[in-house]
């Protein structure tokens, strides 16, 4: 059967199809973002998906990171592991070397006294206590800690707060390349479409 529709014209179909899809995502790549504020036209109110869900993606992206990524449970063994405690003991031992130079220096009677093996048994002996009470005072601490820091809250008040045009652009920045695949897989599947159509117009013609 053959068709009577001109070349130009079954060949414009695909063409045309395919610029369609590629406008079409391009437009949608962009309305995750744009418009910013709410814009009414023709009795409908536009505004970007990020931007109108902000607050929700915020209280989202926070509860997800303190449940899977960090938690006051990590907080929690961070303060408590043993390298803290001798890094606590190693400062406190640094502080007790300046305060018997700095008494030294004040009263060089008594700083004859603070020095050598006197010196070194004081710090044994605080090393000593440090090491049996510092699980009791970090627990303390953490209990602390757990009662005032909501990671949750400080995660979201953060997004929530977050500057849109920056996050737009650090989204863009981050995942340009698949945006980019989206908006030109819109125009491929719009040149098959294109395609399908012109099947059918020759096939009818």
């Amino acid at each position: 059967m053959t068709s009577h529709y001109s070349l130009w014209a079954l060949l414009s179909v695909p063409v045309i199809a395919a610029l369609i899809g590629y406008i079409t995502n391009y437009i949608a790549v962009r309305m995750l973002f744009r418009p910013h504020k709410p814009v009414r036209l023709l009795g409908i109110t536009f505004q970007g998906l990020v931007p109108r869900r902000q607050k929700e993606i915020a209280a989202s992206l926070g509860s997800m990171i303190e449940r899977d990524l960090f938690s006051q449970a990590d907080i929690h063994a961070a303060l408590s592991g043993s390298e803290t405690a001798e890094e606590a003991t190693a400062f406190m031992s640094e502080q007790i070397d300046a305060f018997a130079q700095k008494i030294g220096a004040q009263n060089p009677m008594v700083g004859m006294f603070l020095q050598g093996p006197l010196l070194d048994q004081i710090k044994q002996t605080l090393a000593g206590q440090m090491s049996e009470r510092f699980p009791d005072f970090m627990e303390r601490v953490v209990t602390r800690v757990e009662h005032r820091l909501d990671v949750s809250e400080i995660v979201a008040r953060k997004i929530e707060g977050f500057d849109l045009s920056k996050l737009e652009s650090l989204i863009y920045e981050i995942s340009a390349r698949e945006l980019r695949t989206i908006e030109v897989l819109g125009g491929v599947l719009g040149f098959l479409v294109g395609l399908v159509q012109v099947g059918i117009m020759v096939v009818a013609g």
